[in-house]
């Protein structure tokens, strides 16, 4: 039977229809299948994926669950939930590739580094190996047309892990959209956006010139936590903790081919910053340090900043017999290779400091700042903390509520000042103003000002140099010093008022001075010193040294005083206000001596002559140092007796206690044997201080003080009880409950109210 031509089309256009479903149909499956069976082949790593969807009809491709492997592993190195793109055919044609859409939804990326090697080190040897086809000669190849009209990037994760420092950096919420990217257009816009896992969040837009490689970058920062930075400090700085919350708000020209063609605009703020020690303990802290960036251009000479501004500062600073706080908390630095053949100066990839180090180097090496402006430099609310150890007691002083501001700055001005102000030890005022030509350092004024500066604050000083301590004592201190080519004249009127000083004491001093004597002839009849002490000098001298010129010639005053004729003595003896006011003692006295039995008598005379009043005593010293003196006079006793005394005997004399009392806190064999005892720990680098409290054990320590503290109160209230025959009643005796406070009293003292019953 022959088939009609109607039929045969019928039959050819079902047959084309039916394969053109086959090939829709299949050609996902299909192509799915060659992907993965080839992936290794083709890529050099394996690659999976949940579902692929090709649609002929509209020419849009959509992968879902992409899953690309690690090299030769089952962990996986890349994923996305989707990937969308859809490709216009007509231009194709033409040898155009015009893509409408490119979509990457929840892609998660694994970075990791060892060393100068990444983990997709493979994939980029493997595609961009050089091309080795083969050309016919005289052809020049056609560039590849291309169209991106949008690119976007969702809810993306990107993991980076640095094998070496044994860290990890999450961003989170990643987003990335480019609006546009074509063949023949040089301009690549890109914007971004999202969060760190350890805290902060960042967001940026980059305008870049593909073929000039300038650039347009829009960079922000929120509250980023510099924790994720610590690994990389390691190399350093020893610390258990470094953290802070940067912001920052940046606008960067710059070009990728010349590094230091770079300008900058904007703002910058590290909030809440802290760093401390192996130990714990803070060296250094602020609650906001901000920079207004007005311009910042390297290549132009020009730094313009707007405000700069610290709040709330804070600084420990340690000095010990051969290093500080801070010297012990750097790394020291390797030892230089001998081989010449090894480069000094070679960066280390692993530690992207070391990279930034190299970096602005490089940028600076050519280039000095001497153009520069600030609207303001300022900082409120400062607080340092000096320690000294050096010394046979330790030396603390505490700067608080500390001020600065300058005022407008400028390399171009004749003048900048600055103005400071603050509270030294709870007690002393100081204000200074400074001003210098920024153009020559040799020009300059330095006016200030110290107000109620206790002297006997640097008592571990006068004992340790000359053999007395200040009772009493307030300084007033005011100098005057201009510098003009170098050369200056100061003027500077020192006041102390009510000053003290004790007796010499037995085996210490460096130097033999007459002070005790000198001061006495120097006071006024009202307890005064007033001294005006011109000073002029040549600083272009190396060795003239200001301070110790000044130093210098009080000295010569005091030696002046001490030797001047005896009609220059006028010493008023009896009580005064202060006997009465205060009974001092010192750290672990159990017994009255004639200074206190003195104000203790005065005192009592006056309950006695005066029956309508009462007292109110309160103990004033500080459990801290009670117990640092107790545990060393505890840890020589021990020394003493297992190390000194010969032969052993079963009861120590008063010359035992002498000799004990004579050993120095700075004695390398006591020193040398605490370390011995507090072994395993190593304990070389603390003061004796901490090493005798950490061998007698703090609860007995705490234990012995609140007894001591007990029996003198009990022995004064006996004094005046039993003693005296004082009815109890009028007397209450107490101790302080401000610790803190008695922290900054240079000697324990009972301070005295007379009440009167209402």
């Amino acid at each position: 039977m022959r088939l009609k031509p109607g039929k045969i089309a019928v039959t050819i256009l079902i047959s084309v229809f039916v394969l053109l479903l086959a090939v829709f149909f299949a050609i996902s499956p299909v192509a799915k299948y060659v992907i993965e069976k080839n992936s290794v082949e083709w890529t050099g790593r394996k690659i999976t994926m949940k579902h692929l969807f090709i649609n002929l009809w509209e020419m849009n491709i959509t992968v879902k669950d992409l899953k690309v492997y690690e090299n030769e592993s089952n962990a996986v190195f890349f994923s996305a939930g989707k990937i969308f793109t859809d490709i216009s055919v007509l231009p194709m044609l033409k040898s155009e590739y015009r893509i409408h859409t490119i979509q990457i939804e929840s892609p998660r990326v694994l970075i990791e580094q060892t060393g100068d090697q990444f983990n997709f080190d493979d994939l980029v040897k493997r595609f961009t190996a050089a091309d080795t086809t083969k050309k016919e000669p005289g052809k020049t190849s056609e560039p590849t047309k291309y169209r991106v009209e949008r690119m976007e990037i969702t809810g993306g994760t990107i993991t980076y892990r640095d094998k070496v420092m044994n860290n990890e950096i999450v961003l989170q919420q990643f987003k990335l959209s480019c609006p546009l990217l074509v063949w023949n257009s040089p301009m690549l816009n890109v914007a971004t956006q999202f969060k760190f896992k350890s805290g902060g969040a960042a967001d940026a837009s980059l305008a870049l010139n593909l073929d000039s490689l300038s650039y347009n970058l829009t960079a922000n920062i929120q509250r980023l936590d510099l924790q994720l930075i610590k690994p990389y400090l390691k190399d350093y700085v020893k610390t258990s903790y470094f953290g802070g919350l940067m912001s920052s708000k940046l606008l960067i020209k710059g070009d990728f081919d010349v590094p230091e063609a770079v300008a900058i605009k904007g703002n910058i703020s590290l909030a809440d910053f802290r760093i401390e020690d192996e130990a714990k303990v803070t060296v250094a802290s602020w609650k906001d340090f901000a920079i207004a960036i007005d311009s910042l251009d390297v290549a132009g000479n020009i730094y313009d900043f707007g405000e700069i501004s610290l709040e709330n500062p804070y600084l420990l600073f340690e000095y010990y017999a051969n290093s500080d706080n801070f010297t012990n908390m750097m790394v020291p630095s390797e030892t230089v290779s001998t081989d010449t053949s090894v480069a000094v100066d070679l960066v280390d990839y692993s530690n992207p400091f070391t990279i930034m180090a190299d970096y602005v180097k490089q940028i600076s090496k050519d280039y000095i700042i001497s153009n520069y402006t600030a609207k303001d430099v300022l900082m409120h609310n400062g607080h340092v903390v000096y320690k000294d150890y050096t010394l046979e007691d330790k030396f603390v002083y505490d700067l608080e509520n500390l001020e600065m501001s300058s005022g407008r700055i400028s390399s171009k001005s004749d003048s900048i000042t600055f103005d400071m102000s603050c509270l030294a030890n709870r007690s002393g005022k100081l204000k200074a103003h400074l001003a210098f030509d920024p153009r020559d350092y040799m020009n300059m004024s330095i006016n200030y000002n110290i107000d109620k500066m206790r002297i006997s604050d640097f008592n571990p000083y006068s004992k340790f140099y000359v053999a007395h301590a200040f009772v009493e004592g307030m300084l007033f201190y005011n100098s005057t010093n201009t510098i003009r080519n170098g050369k200056l004249k100061s003027t500077n009127v020192m006041s102390i008022k009510k000053i003290e000083v004790s007796k010499k004491m037995k085996g210490m001093g460096l130097y033999e001075m007459p002070l005790r004597l000198a001061i006495t002839i120097l006071t006024d009849r009202k307890g005064n010193i007033d001294l005006d002490i011109p000073v002029e000098g040549d600083l272009k001298d190396p060795t003239y040294k200001f301070g110790k010129v000044i130093w210098q010639i009080v000295k010569n005053l005091l030696v002046k005083a001490a030797t001047a004729p005896f009609d220059l003595l006028a010493k008023a003896f009896g009580g005064n206000e202060e006997d009465i006011k205060y009974v001092r003692f010192d750290y672990l006295q159990k017994q009255f001596d004639s200074r206190q039995t003195k104000s203790l008598d005065m005192i009592s005379k006056a309950l006695e002559d005066k029956p309508g009043l009462t007292i109110s005593m309160v103990q004033v010293a500080s459990h801290q140092s009670e117990k640092e003196l107790l545990a060393l006079s505890l840890a020589k006793g021990m020394y003493y007796k297992k190390n000194i005394l010969q032969p052993p005997k079963d009861s120590l004399d008063a010359s035992d206690y002498k000799a004990i009392e004579g050993i120095s806190n700075l004695d390398s064999l006591f020193n040398t044997w605490l370390n011995q005892q507090l072994l395993p720990e190593d304990v070389s680098g603390m003061p004796s201080q901490i090493k005798c409290q950490k061998l007698i054990g703090d609860q007995m320590l705490i234990q012995e003080v609140e007894k001591l503290f007990a029996f003198r109160n009990k022995l004064v209230l006996d004094y005046f009880v039993k003693g005296k025959r004082l009815d109890s009643t009028r007397i209450k005796i107490t101790n302080t409950l401000d610790e803190k406070s008695a922290e900054f009293e240079s000697t324990p003292r009972y301070t005295v109210e007379f009440v009167v019953d209402e």
